[in-house]
């Protein structure tokens, strides 16, 4: 029985027995790993992300208990002089240096994740959001657009989220995440490269100025 299983087993005979409290700290992991990312100006990073997984029902029958990840990550790097760290559910497959402030931006699909439900983001076009840090690095806000000079970059952060079992396996080379991620982005073309043209069959309703530079808590 692989180890995901075993976890799985274990806490649905935990759940069964009332152990509450057993049930949150040993249904739960943390999968962490290293990415090596090429950006924009010619420099590579290497950035440490981290997701937890705990058990929980599919989506289309609650009681298919599984270990799965939680879609909450959290990222760190180093630019410069600056410590990075992103905590939050979007979905970040781009990291970027602009032109203009000569500061990395994160990037993602606004639909994914359920990012732009969580925080009244727009129906923008392209529907996709771009996170702006503060002097500190930490905390995060984002225009209502992203900007032109972001379009048609590739994507350069990992798709293809390692999972339980993947532990052994901590640090991705660029090589790596490009095999990994190949076959999913051929089938999804709005996460392979930023498009102008992209939008969502549906989306939500203007709800004003809120939904303009808000700080990243979710």
């Amino acid at each position: 029985m692989s180890f995901a299983r075993h976890v799985v087993s274990f806490c649905i005979r935990a759940f069964a027995a009332g152990a509450l409290a057993l049930v949150l700290t040993a249904c739960t992991r943390t999968v962490t790993w290293e990415e090596e990312v090429p950006l924009n100006t010619g420099e590579t990073i290497w950035i440490e992300r981290s997701m937890p997984w705990e058990i929980r029902g599919s989506q289309g029958n609650p009681y298919d208990l599984g270990m799965r990840p939680t879609r909450e990550q959290t990222i760190r790097f180093k630019y410069r002089s600056t410590q990075y760290v992103y905590a939050g559910r979007a979905d970040v497959r781009w990291i970027a240096v602009s032109p203009i402030t000569k500061e990395p931006v994160l990037v993602a699909p606004a639909s994914s994740y359920g990012w732009d439900v969580q925080n009244h983001f727009t129906c923008t076009v392209p529907h996709y959001v771009q996170l702006v840090p503060d002097a500190t690095g930490q905390r995060w806000s984002w225009p209502e657009h992203v900007e032109p000079w972001l379009f048609d970059l590739p994507a350069n952060v990992m798709a293809v989220i390692p999972a339980l079992k993947e532990q052994r396996q901590r640090r991705y080379t660029h090589a790596d995440i490009a095999r990994r991620d190949g076959p999913s982005l051929l089938k999804d073309p709005p996460s392979a490269h930023i498009r102008p043209d992209y939008k969502e069959s549906w989306c939500l309703r203007k709800f004003g100025s809120r939904s303009h530079q808000r700080g990243e808590t979710k």
